[in-house]
């Protein structure tokens, strides 16, 4: 008998299906370990594009509010803590950092400012924001703004700081040129900028209102209604992105009374004004009121016209208001013969934001400009009658009903309070080109 080993087939099948299940299993751990590592990727990729996204918002809000310490300094004449002196290129310059701001998270920021040119005409701002401390390393944005001297307070038509809500299907923006004569066929334009300075989501609200013209916010995208438009006369349609920005920013500076030299302490309630300056603490009429002359009133109290009231400037004459409380023109309104808005001047001159009132309702008529930077405006034409030409700078606005608005293109070059500085260029310096390389703080010593 031989003896030997003897192999079975069984224990061959039962060896296959082991070496099997070892190679599934190996090609199973393998695309766990690719899934793991992908996800582990993926979630590392959005992290560093999270904190890239944290750190880049936080220098830019350092560098406007460099952009907003700058302007203050050269509006008020101010360079103490600044260090100053001339550069190499001759420029006379300001220079100076702000730090220590907590951020959160151990990151702090610091704010680089230097300006150029800080007592001419155009002074030049460049401002940094510098975000440190995280592990990913400092991240730092740069603004540059450049400034023209006089405060043009219109050159957009309808300006406010905190947004602008436009009610009804017969809200209408356009513009005309008075320097061309009155408003009317062959002086219909499309040249009105709805404007605001904030950032808020639909600070923008256009409704079913028709803007002939170009919107601009803060930071958002305007929110249209479903008849409302942005457009132009030459080539309408419903909204044209290219007429919509969302970098817009401006400065609203708050505009005192002017100083009356002898002025009288009573005004008519109805009857002929023939010029002059009146300081008066309110002001209710009761009949109708004609202008004869230049006139100007500053009123700590409010303003009231209803009824069939109305106030007449003659072609001749112009009226400035400086009030410290409510204005509401009802009733027939303001009447501005000379359809020129420069000649009927209203500012409002209280500083707490959103305290007081601004309103022309009714059937009131109105060619003004109106600066009311703290002030509440609302617009509501009620009727065919109801437009308003001119310009509008407000806190808050908002027109509802029947209202036309038809900014004076004349206003573009208007100087409120005869100084000061506006900004007339703002950008985001990327140092993609020439025109927009950074400027090295560290040649200003920063």
């Amino acid at each position: 008998m031989k003896s030997g080993f003897i192999q079975s087939r069984y224990s061959d099948f039962r060896d296959g299906r082991q070496g099997s299940a070892l190679l599934t299993a190996i090609i199973f751990s393998f695309l766990v370990m690719t899934l793991m590592g992908s996800y582990l990727y993926l979630s590392s990729s959005e992290y560093r594009l999270s904190t890239r996204s944290f750190l880049s918002n936080a220098s830019f809000n350092l560098a406007e509010g460099g952009i907003d310490l700058a302007l203050n300094a050269i509006q008020t004449k101010n360079s103490t803590g600044w260090t100053t002196g001339t550069d190499s290129s001759g420029r006379s310059y300001w220079a100076r950092a702000y730090g220590d701001y907590e951020l959160g998270s151990n990151i702090t920021g610091i704010i680089n400012i230097v300006i150029l040119g800080p007592s001419t005409d155009t002074p030049e701002i460049y401002a940094e924001g510098l975000a440190q401390g995280h592990a990913a390393g400092d991240f730092k944005k740069q603004i540059y703004a450049n400034l023209t001297s006089g405060f043009k307070p219109f050159k957009n038509g309808f300006n406010t700081k905190r947004g602008i809500v436009l009610k009804g299907n017969n809200v209408v923006f356009n513009s005309f040129d008075s320097r061309d004569g009155a408003y009317g066929p062959g002086n219909i334009n499309s040249e009105v900028t709805i404007s605001t300075t904030s950032v808020e989501v639909d600070a923008i609200d256009i409704g079913n209102a028709k803007v002939y013209g170009y919107v601009a916010t803060g930071s958002q995208m305007p929110d249209v209604g479903p008849k409302g438009s942005i457009t132009d006369y030459a080539n309408p349609g419903r909204v044209d992105a290219s007429r919509i920005t969302t970098d817009y920013y401006a400065d609203f500076p708050d505009i005192g009374a002017p100083t009356l030299v002898s002025p009288l302490n009573s005004i008519v309630s109805s009857g002929v004004i023939m010029g002059g300056d009146y300081n008066i603490s309110s002001w209710s009429l009761s009949g109708n009121v004609i202008i004869e002359g230049n006139t100007r009133i500053v009123i700590s109290g409010d303003i009231k016209v209803s009824g069939n009231d109305s106030i007449t400037i003659m072609p001749w004459a112009s009226l400035q208001i400086f009030s410290d409380d409510d204005i509401d023109i009802g009733g027939n309104g303001i009447v501005n013969s000379s359809n020129n808005p420069a000649q009927l001047l209203i500012v409002g001159t209280d500083t707490g934001q959103g305290d007081d009132d601004i309103k022309i309702s009714g059937n009131g008529k109105l060619s003004a400009i109106v600066y009311a930077p703290n002030a509440n405006v609302s617009l509501n034409g009620g009727g065919n009658s109801g437009h308003v030409m001119g310009a509008i700078a407000a806190y808050d606005a908002t027109l509802v009903g029947n209202a036309l608005f038809s900014y004076d293109e004349a206003l573009t070059d208007y100087i409120l309070g005869g100084g000061g500085y506006e900004i007339d260029e703002w950008v985001e310096l990327a140092g993609v080109s020439l025109s927009s390389l950074t400027l090295n703080m560290a040649n200003y010593g920063l």
